[in-house]
């Protein structure tokens, strides 16, 4: 009851905390796989199995060796702070749906859901300026807010060609929406630049899963964009935020102006390449026993965007380059055994990120750890599971460290009726 009642806690702090991190304000937001765990099944790794001692949730070139058919949910709480600062920035939100469907050991095909970047920032201006005009005394002070983000909808499948090699695939649809506001205010009174951005694009991976021998594999992964992301950026009117709401609205008991009906917004316009990663990981998973794995993986993915001034930026600078590393150690349940601590699988891994900036001068960098925990449950192996991450980042212009944590708590359901279903 204790466990339960901390973990609610944690996360009802997560929730009511300032919804951003510092990685917010570079470029198109907060990319997700650039941060921990992307889901609590996997852990820390991506290509390498960690889900089961053959399957990855996050590489479909796995997923025929489930036996059943999978719905996987994780819910994730996020937390980020300055070394020297007592202000919190925290947010929970599910993390990844996924839900696979393996056909005759020799295929299978699967569909997730899952965030893929968080655009939210609040900055304000520290510095107020101060001018006199018409024998009065001015104080202006400048605030910058943005909302939205985007989503990974996938559809994935796999396809055992021998023994010895599998190849996998996933169409990744991005789309989603953001709005900003540019605020100045002038001693109580604002006036208010909002705007607004749909984005859309479409990301290809292919998937390539080796036996070199009985207890030894390797993984590959190749990423690129068919369809870069684009947007189509609408710039509202000026007003006069009377109500104070943030929104140009007619709500009492003051009215904005000029009135909403009374101007229309500028025309709309396309940004193209705002978002257009490519790139490769690799992965190296050695059986230690028939239970205990221990795994490598190592990858690099460059982002060819080329952002819009129209975007406004508030560090001014995006991510061009991400180079990452992982180490797992893995262990996993036994499924005929009665005993509970056989029932038990356990996930620690290091990870290491280093992100280049579009200036090429400077770069962030990441190291952080994890611990994980998970218990199968009925015979066709439902499966519970909790992720903790910590880790460390650096940023080239602060001596501050951004302490980082993350927990990801998941469930994992697998469906019997529907599997003897199909195969009436």
């Amino acid at each position: 009851m204790w466990l339960i009642n901390t973990i609610v806690s944690l996360f009802l702090l997560l929730s009511i905390g300032l919804a951003q991190g510092r990685m917010n304000a570079f470029g198109l937001g907060h990319y997700y796989h650039n941060q921990g765990i992307r889901n609590a099944a996997d852990g820390i790794t991506n290509l390498t199995p960690s889900f089961q001692d053959n399957v990855s949730l996050s590489n479909p070139s796995t997923w025929h060796n489930l036996d059943f058919t999978y719905l996987s949910l994780s819910y994730s709480g996020n937390n980020n702070s300055m070394s020297n600062s007592t202000l919190l920035n925290g947010y929970s939100s599910l993390s990844n749906a996924v839900w696979i469907v393996p056909i005759k050991s020799k295929s299978s095909l699967g569909i997730s859901l899952a965030p893929y970047s968080d655009q939210r920032i609040s900055v304000t201006d520290q510095d107020t300026a101060v001018f006199h005009a018409f024998d009065d005394t001015l104080n202006v002070a400048r605030s910058f807010d943005r909302s939205g983000g985007i989503m990974s909808f996938k559809v994935g499948s796999s396809y055992l060609l021998s023994d010895v090699l599998s190849l996998g695939m996933t169409f990744n649809i991005l789309f989603g929406s953001a709005r900003q506001n540019e605020v100045m205010n002038f001693g109580g009174s604002a006036v208010v630049q909002s705007s607004r951005m749909r984005f859309y694009g479409i990301l290809n991976e292919f998937f390539i899963s080796i036996t070199l021998r009985d207890n030894l594999k390797a993984f590959s992964s190749y990423t690129y964009s068919m369809k870069p992301l684009e947007g189509v950026y609408e710039e509202k009117h000026l007003f006069d935020d009377a109500n104070g709401n943030g929104y140009h609205d007619f709500y009492t008991p003051y009215y904005d102006f000029p009135f909403p009906d009374s101007v229309s917004a500028e025309p709309e316009v396309r940004l193209a390449n705002l978002h257009s990663p490519i790139g490769y990981h690799l992965g190296l998973s050695q059986f230690i026993n028939t239970r205990t794995s221990i795994a490598f993986e190592f990858g690099v993915i460059n982002d060819d965007a080329e952002i819009s001034d129209r975007v406004y930026i508030p560090l001014d600078n995006w991510i061009t380059r991400t180079n990452t590393a992982h180490i797992s150690f893995s262990r996993y349940p036994n499924d005929l055994s009665l005993n509970l601590y056989d029932k038990l699988s356990f996930k620690f891994g290091l990870t290491y990120y280093n992100h280049i900036l579009n200036d090429q001068t400077s770069s962030i960098t990441e190291v952080g750890g994890s611990l994980g925990l998970g218990f199968i449950f009925k015979p066709v192996g439902n499966q519970i599971d909790i992720n903790y991450y910590l880790g460390t980042r650096e940023y080239p212009d602060i001596a501050d460290a951004e302490l980082v944590q993350q927990i990801q708590l998941g469930i994992s359901l697998a469906d019997l009726w529907f599997v003897k279903r199909r195969q009436k």
